[in-house]
């Protein structure tokens, strides 16, 4: 049996077997369906079809947002970007240019067939025109269930190809070598505009937030900053979704190796539903989820421990008071798909639900086993040496600072001793004197980690009005915790980090200026000694809030 066909063997679509969508009279699938069947087509052909020995497997650092620019193109591996649209094409008014494919029709009409396949012979190289000759014949190209034996010539184009609905309501190949959409200039402008990073006429205020707004759209798309094929897939998905059309985007790079899928399928706030497929190796996982996916018979390579993982994205929106306001994505779900019967089983192969404890005591002893980012240039893949495993620390402390800044006070303190103690150690100042660069680095990321959790640990109490026990907070015991920490923190914040004490500062005016609160203790005398506790509290609250934005005005 050949690799291809072990593969997804025993999927079912609705209760019938996959191999249905590829006969000529078999299924006849809704966009849902098309969705699900195109999932296991499109993790074959596209990955498992290039799987060997040296397959370059993604890490899982690399499917957690944020996400690390790409540093290497796998030129021998596959990649291709599609739209689905769920209706039939009006060729002059899509607004994406590609060449038409027309429906050959039932039975097939041989001059239009014709048409088609001398249309898919100039678009491809011309050492693959053998093989599509024997792909092809002297068949007609568009059906659907002609899909798979096509994808593999797809996967060479340079640019993507068109699935929609025929005249007879069926989905069908109606365009390749489609260049989708890109306005790149006018989204980052219109989004920086909408959130307040942007105003004309202000070109200073626009070269500071360029590149933050720039980041955070593409990172709301699952993508870092990239290349042409992925920026025009997140940002034609922008497009449609503002058109109200029903679709979906997949596409896949060299750099990445994983099958990125926007579409309008359950997505919320005016944003695509995102979910990323790879080949993930599963090394780092421990010995219960190790023997789970063994016994299951989950590995497509047990002596790799590799698995096929698919990872749902939730989108956040931009809130410029929010802590931690760049924080545009962040992981909903994980789950690992049988290679025979493409079922999901639900397990943490990111590690997120990992201690990092463990993990960064590993990276300061030098014993880390992983790689990382460096500052978008540079692959560190050993801790061992002084200079690397400060490097390693800085984009480690960089990488998982949305994690690390919700933890609990207990739990964010042990991370702060074990770096803190590393930085003291006497036997390093000799090898950090070697480095003066990098560990500056590394007190200024650590710094910056205790504020955004600091910050974050009050804004959780304020908001939720409710501890990490679950104990609820009263007006007065919100105003104390404020109070104590513009108190103590507030001249530090001032000279260090102002953008953050002006969202300190919002925070609290949305405590004082709170409806609730101003009419249950201010529309009246303090009429007991809580009331004049609150009373007082608030007014100690407002003098320091006003003392301190006086001092940012400055």
């Amino acid at each position: 049996m050949s690799q291809g066909q072990r593969f997804f063997s025993q999927v079912e679509i609705g209760q019938k077997p996959i191999k249905d969508a590829w006969k000529p009279n078999g299924l006849k699938p809704d966009l849902p369906l098309l969705l699900k069947i195109l999932d296991f087509t499109h993790i074959q052909a596209g990955l498992l079809d290039f799987y060997g020995p040296d397959y370059p497997l993604v890490e899982p650092r690399e499917l957690i947002p944020s996400f690390d620019a790409p540093l290497i193109e796998y030129r021998d591996l596959g990649a291709f970007s599609l739209v689905a649209l769920d209706r039939e094409l009006s060729y002059q008014d899509e607004g994406f240019q590609f060449d038409l494919l027309s429906s050959e029709g039932k039975p097939a009409n041989r001059r239009t067939a014709a048409k088609n396949r001398r249309l898919m012979r100039e678009r491809l190289p011309r050492n693959q025109l053998p093989q599509l000759d024997l792909v092809l014949g002297r068949k007609a190209v568009t059906p659907l269930h002609r899909y798979k034996a096509i994808l593999p010539h797809l996967l060479q184009m340079d640019r993507g190809h068109v699935l929609a609905r025929n005249q007879e309501g069926d989905f069908h190949l109606s365009g390749i070598f489609a260049s989708f959409p890109s306005d790149l200039d006018g989204e980052i402008k219109r989004f920086g505009r909408q959130i307040g990073k942007f105003k004309k006429g202000d070109n200073h205020l626009y070269a500071s937030n360029r590149l933050f707004v720039y980041r955070f759209l593409m990172e709301q798309h699952s993508f870092p900053i990239c290349g042409e094929r992925h920026t025009s897939a997140a940002l034609f998905a922008r497009r449609l979704l503002r058109r109200r059309q029903r679709f979906f985007i997949k596409v896949l790079g060299n750099s990445d190796r994983a099958v990125t899928t926007l579409t309008s399928l359950d997505s919320k706030a005016g944003l695509p539903r995102l979910e990323k497929v790879a080949l993930v190796s599963a090394q780092a996982c421990s010995r219960e989820i190790s023997k789970e996916l063994r016994k299951g018979g989950y590995y497509i390579d047990p002596g790799r421990r590799v698995v096929i993982l698919r990872v749902r994205y939730q989108q956040h929106a931009y809130h410029p008071y929010n802590v931690l306001e760049e924080r545009a994505l962040s992981v909903a779900s994980q789950e690992v798909i049988h290679p025979k019967t493409g079922k999901p089983l639900a397990l943490d192969i990111l590690g997120l639900s990992q201690d990092r404890l463990l993990m960064l005591n590993d990276i300061v002893r030098g014993e880390f086993e992983g790689s990382i980012v460096f500052q978008n240039r540079e692959r560190v893949v050993s801790t061992s040496e002084m200079k690397n495993r400060l490097k390693f620390l800085v984009a480690w402390m960089s990488k998982h600072r949305y994690i690390i800044s919700d933890y609990s006070p207990d739990n964010f303190e042990r991370i702060r001793r074990v770096i803190f103690s590393f930085l003291e150690d006497p036997d390093h100042q000799e090898e950090f004197s070697r480095w003066p660069k990098l560990l500056s680095q590394v007190h200024k990321g650590l710094n910056e980690l205790k504020v955004a959790h600091r910050l974050r640990l009050v804004e959780r109490l304020v908001l939720n009005k409710a501890d990490y026990e679950g104990r609820k907070l009263k007006f007065v015991h919100v105003f104390i915790i404020l109070v104590h920490f513009l108190s103590q923190e507030g001249v530090f914040l001032l000279e260090h980090h102002p953008k953050s004490l002006g969202k300190l500062l919002t925070l609290c005016r949305k405590q004082l200026n709170n409806p609730y609160f101003m009419q249950r203790y201010l529309s009246h005398p303090p009429r007991n000694g809580g009331e004049r506790e609150v009373v007082g509290e608030y007014r100690l609250l407002t003098r320091l809030v006003e003392r301190f934005e006086k001092r940012l005005k400055d």
